[in-house]
């Protein structure tokens, strides 16, 4: 997804700056405690996919009180900033930008007046074509202060994910990176004629308007007409499509197969190798397009492994964990017999608390201990102990069928939960057994979780009910439909339950966990 309509219905709101956008007056309680400007941070955003934003230029976005974004950027990238962060779109396509660069500069100097940390987020690289060091001059004569995060360019991740390697060995020992537009839109005076001598790989940015053009003049520089050549659109994107060709040939086979814009040219022998070392989309859910609502810390674990099978995955975080802390106490611990652990938040706010009573897992000698599914008990096993009951089904009802059977009535029962959610299982237990149930964390909404309005997927996955009314609810502010979302996955029945109360149809995994996901959307996507 491209940085579109979510993020400046987002600018509208509340910020930690100035409020209501460029040249609104901030309120004196939220002004700044000296006189000093705060710092712009340039980020590159990297080529598209978000997974290839750098580490730094995420610490950036998460600290930020307003983002200055492109139109390149990908719009997930937003839903990283804290939720008072204003967001303002300046982004520029052919023949349409939303803010002169003149006052895109003089916006970011602004507000840097009023805000501790501003984020001029780009698309790529900065430097590369994005009009970074122009930006940066100018904060540096207002006496801006300002840092350069740099961003994975296009011209070396757009080949790498249609499987060109920029160089080769014994292929290619160089490249040229060039942007084919000058400032009147025509093609840029570049030295064809060495281009047409060299074995370096040739790569064009923002030149597929001028593909005929780029072309014919190698050719008649003396470029063989064989050269492999290649067009990348929309890379590292789920939408990537990829034209190849020889070089006489190209502009012929893209006029057959249009493709949208943005768009690599890549000439050089290196493009053979694509056919050997392509992967992006080759594994069982290539180029599936998946939201992944989230309960908790993104990336997920299950965002990870829907990745790792080439799915492209947008994690929409749409309920947030919060730890209550000091609730455990030492005589409930001590008082036990059974602990029922039924999430891995559970588990983690558990060993949390129970070693800031100044206790260790020696406190649980003798006590039976019931995981919900392979996934808390995965956790518990982080603190070495291994579940002594794991229910199948892996639901809270086939947690409430095995303690059943396996408690004899009256047994002392530790159930740390979720507060004010889940509570069939705690009324199921506290039926045949002596119950506490100590609410450790509690689960609140999102309120900035949004998606841009023109979003689409092939499968949206729910591993919860509380996350399947969080992404109710964003799809709603988004004016997303939930027709956009494809396929509607849920882990278990109870989750399936909340999205057919709404009204909604649902294929329900076997088994309820993440491997049960996994078995379900292979079946559906993989042929």
């Amino acid at each position: 997804m491209r940085a579109a309509d979510a993020a400046r219905r987002a600018g509208g709101g509340g910020s930690a700056c100035t409020a209501g956008g460029f040249g609104a007056a901030r309120p004196d309680w939220g002004r700044r405690v000296n006189s000093m400007p705060g710092t712009v941070c340039l980020v590159g955003a990297g080529p598209g996919d978000p997974g290839l934003m750098t580490q730094k230029g995420l610490d950036c976005l998460r600290r930020a009180d307003c983002v200055v974004y492109d139109h390149l950027a990908n719009d997930s990238l937003l839903l990283e900033t804290k939720p008072d962060c204003e967001k303002i779109y300046v982004g520029k396509q052919a023949g349409n930008h939303t803010m002169p660069q003149e006052e895109i500069n003089r916006l970011l100097a602004q507000k840097a007046q009023s805000c501790e940390t501003v984020v001029r987020l780009k698309g790529g690289d900065v430097y590369v074509f994005g009009r970074g060091g122009e930006e940066g001059a100018w904060l540096r004569r207002e006496g801006v202060p300002f840092v350069v995060v740099p961003g994975v360019t296009s011209a070396i991740a757009g080949l790498a994910y249609a499987g060109i390697p920029i160089t080769h060995r014994g292929v290619a020992r160089g490249f040229r990176v060039m942007t084919a537009h000058d400032k009147g839109g025509g093609l840029t005076n570049l030295d064809f004629d060495s281009m047409a001598r060299t074995d370096d790989t040739l790569v064009f940015l923002m030149g597929l308007s001028l593909l005929g053009e780029i072309t014919s003049r190698l050719l008649a520089a003396g470029k063989p007409s064989g050269t492999p050549a290649a067009v990348i659109s929309e890379a590292t994107l789920p939408t990537q499509r990829v034209v190849t060709a020889p070089l006489s040939e190209l502009e012929a086979r893209v006029r057959e197969n249009p493709l949208p814009s943005p768009a690599l040219i890549v000439v050089g022998e290196v493009v053979r190798e694509r056919e050997t070392l392509r992967f992006f989309g080759e594994g069982p859910l290539g180029g599936v397009r998946v939201l992944l609502p989230c309960v908790g810390e993104t990336p997920s674990r299950l965002g990870g492994m829907l990745r790792g099978r080439g799915a492209f995955v947008t994690e929409l975080p749409v309920r947030r964990i919060r730890e209550l802390p000091g609730v455990l106490r030492r005589h409930d611990v001590e008082w036990a017999e059974t602990l029922v652990l039924t999430s891995r938040h559970a588990c983690a706010f558990f060993f949390g608390q129970l070693f800031a009573l100044g206790l260790d897992v020696r406190a649980l000698s003798g006590m039976r201990i019931a995981a919900v599914g392979p996934g808390t008990a995965e956790e518990l096993s982080r603190f070495g102990l291994r579940a002594d009951l794991v229910p199948e089904p892996h639901t809270g009802e086939g947690m409430e069928a095995l303690l059943r059977r396996e408690l004899t009535p009256g047994t002392h029962v530790l159930y740390p939960k979720v507060k004010e959610l889940a509570p069939e299982l705690a009324a199921a237990l506290a039926s045949f057994c002596e119950l506490r149930a100590p609410e450790l964390y509690e689960n609140l909404p999102v309120e900035d979780a949004v998606l841009s309005a023109d979003a689409s997927f092939d499968a949206a996955v729910f591993t919860s009910a509380s996350a399947v009314r969080g992404a109710l609810g964003a799809l709603r502010e988004s004016g997303v439909s939930v027709s956009s979302c494809g396929r509607l996955i849920s882990i278990g029945p109870k989750t399936a339950r909340e999205l057919r109360q709404n009204g909604f149809d649902t294929l329900e995994a076997a088994h309820a966990d993440l491997g049960g996901i996994l078995e379900k959307m292979e079946e559906l996507f993989h042929e």
